[in-house]
């Protein structure tokens, strides 16, 4: 079920078939309609900025057309993007807050008009900033809302556990955003339901740093980590002969 909205001159609702564990603050993260980074930087009282993971371009020429990855210049392509002739971005962003990931988003982007390709390929905006920038309130979709791992959407399931996102924990969140001539696909996984509960004390916690760590190090080959302590004890003993160095020094100076 997608959602709905519904309004009139005095009320406002907004339909959808939430989980019931789904918190209250977790509905209202969730009906986020573009301006995602801004509910999370007054939720955590900090900046949030976006880190780029990926980005792939694309033209198309109809809409049953296969994607032709972009081998034109960037300027023939923003000057060329159109309803029949657009370009399409696939992009995978963090959204970041205190050197900690608040939010993955995987988005595939419509851009039909040279002026969105230019704010896209050019000035690299993010997709909530395009529409702050064209001061344009796109039309919002929730198409799903699910909790726990993520790999039933199609996100990769190295990359959660790479961000330290958890069984039974994650939240996510598939929908849509669209103005003519910008469209927007997009998937949002939350790190921890404990985001939304513990706030600071979570943002500051370095535990899931330090437990995805201790995976990677269970994780690594046995001749790999041979290589990384030697590697670490060579440094060491580098470090130890710099210094006995330093201090004969001193003491040869001090004789004469």
């Amino acid at each position: 079920m997608t959602s709905v909205a519904k309004y009139s001159a005095r009320s406002m609702s907004v339909g959808f078939a939430w989980p019931s564990e789904v918190t209250g603050l977790e509905r209202v993260v969730l009906s986020a309609q573009g301006d995602l980074q801004r509910n999370l930087s007054a939720f955590f009282a900090r900046p949030i900025t976006v880190s780029l993971l990926s980005s792939r371009a694309y033209t198309q020429g109809r809409s049953d057309d296969k994607l032709v990855p972009l081998s034109m210049p960037i300027s023939t392509a923003v000057a060329s993007a159109s309803p029949t002739t657009p370009v399409i971005q696939q992009r995978k962003v963090n959204l970041m807050c205190a050197g900690k990931v608040v939010c993955t988003a995987t988005s595939t982007v419509r851009i039909a008009s040279p002026e969105c390709a230019t704010l896209v390929l050019e000035e690299k905006y993010a997709i909530g900033q395009v529409f702050l920038r064209l001061a344009k309130s796109p039309a919002f979709e929730l198409v799903t809302v699910g909790m726990g791992p993520s790999r039933e959407v199609g996100l990769d399931a190295k990359m959660s556990a790479d961000h330290g996102h958890h069984e039974g924990k994650q939240l996510w969140r598939k929908y849509r955003l669209t103005i003519p001539e910008f469209e927007c696909d997009i998937l949002e996984v939350f790190p921890s339901r404990e985001m939304f509960t513990r706030c600071e004390e979570w943002l500051l916690d370095s535990s899931v740093h330090n437990r995805t760590f201790s995976k990677l190090r269970l994780g690594l080959n046995p001749k790999v980590k041979w290589i990384l302590y030697s590697l670490y004890a060579l440094v060491l003993l580098t470090v130890g002969v710099w210094e006995f160095w330093k201090i004969y020094t001193k003491l040869q100076d001090t004789d004469t």
